[in-house]
């Protein structure tokens, strides 16, 4: 038998041949009633909602602002209850937009400076959870926490300065705000059991993402030290 001589003609030819019996054979090998494991699912969720509503930057601001812009209110120019311990006050002007796609945005607006952020860590965290990842900068601190269960935790703080966005879903199954020691946490609940939960405190804004926490343990991860 004489050898074949390829050539660009006959790849033209038999490649989509060849292209459609190895797709035939993959098809005929899919398991098409497969179902991926809890522990996958929880990390994927997690995975789309951070990459989807968390912590954005400037230019992501401006073209949300362009997609189809709903409404823009003036949420509150609110004052955070301190301890009695004479701690410093922090004032923030903050500007809420409702943008497509079920989301909103957050902007500050505050003539406060500062050159760099103090940093704060959960002051608790459940049994079993370990630092999976740690990333800080002079403007923000990123930690991740993993169980053997594959459930995790997000902790996340961003130091607060004039036209600073961040941007969150609204399509949560309820929501509950409460005071934990002079801080006011928002906690948004999802019925599959994720949560994520929203903080300003003196310098700087909190989002915390839970594959399984109660509202109270999210709120026990905020009772930090207050500091002046």
């Amino acid at each position: 038998m004489e050898p074949i001589q390829v050539t660009d003609e006959w790849l033209y030819r038999y490649m989509p041949v060849v292209d459609q019996a190895l797709i035939q054979a993959l098809e005929g090998r899919t398991d098409y009633g497969y179902r991926f494991s809890r522990k996958f699912e929880q990390k994927m969720k997690a995975m789309i909602w951070k990459e989807s509503h968390l912590w954005t930057k400037a230019a992501y601001r401006h073209l949300k602002r362009t997609a189809t812009l709903l409404c823009c209110v003036i949420v509150s120019a609110f004052l955070l209850s301190m301890s009695a311990e004479g701690n410093r006050i922090k004032f923030f002007e903050t500007v809420q937009r409702f943008l497509a796609g079920n989301s909103v945005e957050r902007t500050f607006m505050t003539d406060e400076t500062h050159d760099s952020l103090q940093f704060r860590e959960p002051a608790w965290l459940p049994d079993g959870y370990r630092e999976i990842e740690r990333h800080t900068s002079e403007i923000g601190l990123l930690l991740n926490y993993e169980n053997g269960s594959g459930e995790m935790i997000t902790w996340k703080q961003s130091l607060v300065a004039d036209s600073t966005a961040v941007v969150m879903d609204t399509e949560y199954d309820s929501q509950d705000t409460r005071e934990v020691d002079g801080k006011h946490v928002t906690v948004c609940s999802y019925s599959d059991g994720f949560r994520y939960a929203y903080c300003e405190y003196q310098e700087a804004f909190y989002l915390v993402t839970a594959d399984c926490l109660t509202v109270d343990e999210i709120c026990q991860m905020f009772r930090f030290p207050e500091t002046e």
